[in-house]
């Protein structure tokens, strides 16, 4: 009964941050393939121009292949679409069904590791109301794929293994293998796997199992790799480029200690240079989870317990590898490392609840704080409304308007994923396209021209003058401002 409380907490809040987000780009770039391969038979990124580079990315051939993503999540989303319907929300509610399958695996992996329901049902429910959860599991990005399949491979490894080790890790190695064609960071979960499977079961691995472990791997692989033969070169430029300067620097201790320290927790949770006023009050949920993994680090009495030392290897080893490949600390990743902090705080809540070394009335204060904080945040995000505010007048005025769209990709998902609406932050200066409309959101485009003042001098004097000679805004909404070409 709890669990299917929390599971309908869980819907309730992923539906209406989905109903609320502020699209964004990657939801469009994402699904643009999905719809080109159900629509014409290619896998290309129609809405993003070959020329909109940016940071270390090389586009070239993106309208006909889409090599600088992993292949996994824009097929499910097809898939997905053919069931669905097409559009934003659609988008968005696969994202929130990967959200229940991810909920399921932690809560059945806390209660084999740990073999106490309540853990597993604290841990779940903390995650049901975790901002950067729900957030996650309501825009249309593959992290939350990526989680779900990653966390069900070590769930299922340890549902198997003793019964039958042969299917743990044929099972658990396919769902492995696919979190990894869905996004590289899953990595993390591919490694955790593998050390949870050499720490309990290297005495009974035979060759047979070696095998049943490469075969998913090797599927994957010989599918992708024939997709890649019809443009080898292309593939090398944009996944290459993609994956340019992503690693962590090991030799500057300064830069990994502000990008694994400072970015990837302080900044988000409230503690950023730039965020004000009620919204640094998030830095209560990382005090809280800080304090729930260090009392399963530090006190022996719950480390050397089989099951916590098997969470604790296997969080260990996922966030360990992901850390190493992420320098950037990016946002959307922060539910790889939430997943694990959330299930670490739940067992020590229980073991201080049953310890009696504190009150238990003060334990159900910082619980209480816990949970208001995660709601106060995701209540100030769905009460904004930026989805009816700020995006969906800009469509409507664009919807219907003959002429080329040039603006941020989610832009798409209301003009329609056509020749006319094109993601270029460059507005035409390397195409040589014309636009008739330049959407300016506060993202991308309003953070990325500025910056061409330097990188591209060119590229800036030639969006300035445009913008300045022949356009006039004629909407702004917040997050968007829109500009027509003068008569």
């Amino acid at each position: 009964m709890k669990i299917a409380v929390i599971v309908l907490l869980f819907l309730a809040v992923a539906f209406l941050c989905a109903h609320s987000n502020l699209p964004w780009s990657d939801e469009a770039w994402f699904a643009s393939p999905a719809l080109n391969l159900m629509a014409h038979g290619t896998f290309g990124t129609s809405v993003l121009d070959p020329t909109a580079s940016f940071r270390t990315n090389n586009l070239t051939g993106i309208r006909e292949h889409t090599y600088w993503i992993m292949p996994l999540y824009p097929l499910a989303e097809a898939a997905w679409f053919t069931l669905s319907g097409v559009g934003l929300m659609d988008a968005r509610y696969l994202s929130v069904l990967w959200g229940l399958i991810a909920l399921w695996a932690w809560y059945r992996m806390l209660r084999i590791l740990t073999g106490d329901e309540r853990v597993a049902v604290l841990a779940a429910g903390l995650l049901a109301v975790d901002f950067t959860f729900t957030y996650s599991a309501s825009v249309a990005r593959m992290d939350m794929m990526a989680a779900a399949l990653g966390g069900a491979a070590l769930t299922v490894y340890l549902l198997y293994r003793e019964r039958d080790l042969a299917r743990a890790v044929l099972f658990s190695q396919a769902l492995a293998a696919a979190a990894g064609f869905t996004h590289p960071m899953a990595a993390g979960y591919c490694v955790a796997l593998f050390v949870l499977t050499l720490y309990n079961d290297w005495r009974r691995i035979r060759i047979p199992h070696v095998l049943l472990a490469g075969a998913p791997y090797l599927a994957g692989a010989a599918g992708w790799g024939l997709y890649i033969m019809q443009a080898p070169h292309d593939f090398a430029l944009q996944l290459g480029g993609n994956a340019a300067g992503r690693g962590i620097p090991l030799t500057d201790p300064a830069a990994v200690f502000h990008s694994q320290v400072m970015v990837r927790f302080l900044y988000m949770f409230g503690m950023a240079p730039d965020t004000r006023g009620f919204s640094r009050i998030k830095i209560v949920i990382l005090a809280v989870y800080a304090a729930g993994v260090l009392t399963v680090l530090l006190v022996r009495e719950l480390r050397t317990r089989p099951g916590i030392r098997n969470l604790l290897l296997a969080a260990g080893a996922t966030l360990l590898t992901m850390m190493v490949m992420d320098r950037e600390a990016q946002h959307h990743y922060l539910v790889h490392f939430v997943v694990w902090m959330a299930s670490c705080t739940a067992v020590a809540g229980i073991w201080w609840w049953d310890r009696g070394g504190a009150p238990r009335w003060a334990l159900a204060c910082v619980l209480l704080a816990l949970v208001g904080v995660q709601a106060s945040t995701i209540a100030r995000r769905i009460t904004q409304r930026a989805l009816s505010r700020e995006y969906e007048p800009v469509t409507a005025y664009l919807k219907g308007r003959p002429g080329i769209v040039m603006g941020s990709a989610e832009l798409a998902f209301r003009l329609g994923f056509q020749d006319s609406m094109v993601d270029d932050p460059r507005l035409g200066y390397r195409s040589g396209k014309r636009p008739d409309f330049v959407v300016i959101d506060h993202n991308r485009y309003a953070e990325w021209i500025p910056q061409y003042e330097q990188r591209e001098p060119d590229t800036y004097r030639y969006i300035r003058g445009m913008l300045d000679r022949e356009f006039q805004q004629v909407l702004d909404t917040g997050a968007y401002q829109l500009y027509a070409r003068k008569p």
